[in-house]
């Protein structure tokens, strides 16, 4: 059997790949999770996790899932909210208000 003949041309190198994370967009709905809330305010996860547990920004559980309101979270925003975590404005009087009407309640820490 006489010898294989080299293969001409260019040699064959392996591809590189490279990975691209993709950038969280907020989407067009009204409900945001807790990715698309910090996108939209402009601060990570953990600063909404903490405005959450202080009370001061405005959300929804269902379940173990944080969902915002796109709507709601513009009005905070308007009405002065502060991620540094004080309540400002016309947002404490609600807070009192809900209080008083039995829409919200305090519960302790455990």
């Amino acid at each position: 059997m006489p010898p294989r003949k080299p293969k001409t041309g260019k040699a064959q190198t392996p591809q590189q790949t490279t990975f691209i994370e993709p950038q969280p967009q907020v989407k067009s709905s009204d409900i945001l999770d807790v990715d698309e809330a910090a996108v939209l305010l402009k601060v990570s996860k953990k600063t909404i996790y903490n405005r959450v547990k202080a009370g001061t920004l405005p959300h929804a559980r269902v379940g173990r899932k944080l969902l915002f309101s796109r709507q709601k979270l513009h009005q905070w925003i308007a009405l002065g909210g502060d991620l540094a975590g004080t309540m400002v404005g016309n947002e404490l009087s609600s807070l009192e208000q809900m209080l008083n009407n039995g829409q919200a309640r305090v519960v302790p820490k455990r």
